[in-house]
């Protein structure tokens, strides 16, 4: 998964000339949080967001006709590079708790990602978008475990939404499994599993 597959491509821009009600009225009319900030030859300059305008404006509706874009927004902004990965852009939006980065390209401003962008992407790795069922299967003996699990599963010829193992699992250290099965086939799989003497932390389906 790549930025470039899941960001917007005609990102809106304001000119950091402008004024600022000219930038409020950007985000209004196209129901946006951020705006990237250019100069006058289209190249990236900062960025701003509703919040940058809610902690500048305050109350004094007045200040919005006063106060120009670069008098408020943040300068030289974390960029991100097309071609990095979904989870590169995570990464930075979740440590540094940004709302958006700038994606650039070959030099050039080239788009937006937000952390909606990036949730709707793992929406859709981990298939989200089918109705399904989690099971949790611990994973004490790592890749043993995994390798068992996945081959009862083939063997079974059963279908997986989709699979994600944690480093830790909710109750304690050891690694763990997360499958996405089809809803009609859950206790089906719990039993291939639980014959394949995998260890499953999620409660079994009611018959």
């Amino acid at each position: 998964m790549f930025v470039a597959n899941y960001m917007k491509h005609d990102a809106y821009t304001v000119r950091e000339d402008a004024l600022l009600v000219v930038a409020i009225q950007l985000m209004h009319e196209h129901n946006i949080h951020h705006l990237s900030v250019v100069d006058n030859g289209r190249r990236l300059v900062g960025i701003i967001s509703d919040r940058d305008v809610r902690s500048a404006v305050g109350f004094d509706r007045t200040l919005e006709d006063k106060l120009t874009v670069s008098e408020i927004m943040t300068s030289d902004p974390v960029v991100i590079q097309a071609d990095d990965t979904i989870e590169e852009a995570m990464e930075v939006l979740s440590t540094k708790k940004f709302g958006s980065l700038p994606v650039m390209r070959a030099g050039a401003l080239a788009g937006i990602i937000t952390t909606h962008d990036v949730l709707r992407a793992f929406h859709e790795v981990l298939g989200l978008t089918e109705k399904g069922h989690r099971i949790e299967v611990a994973l004490p003996e790592g890749r043993v475990d995994l390798a068992c699990v996945f081959q009862a599963l083939h063997d079974g010829d059963h279908e997986v939404i989709s699979a994600v193992v944690s480093r830790t699992r909710r109750d304690g250290g050891e690694p763990s499994l997360y499958l996405r099965v089809p809803v009609d086939q859950v206790r089906r799989i719990e039993q291939c599993l639980r014959k394949a003497t995998a260890i499953l932390l999620a409660p079994e389906q009611p018959k």
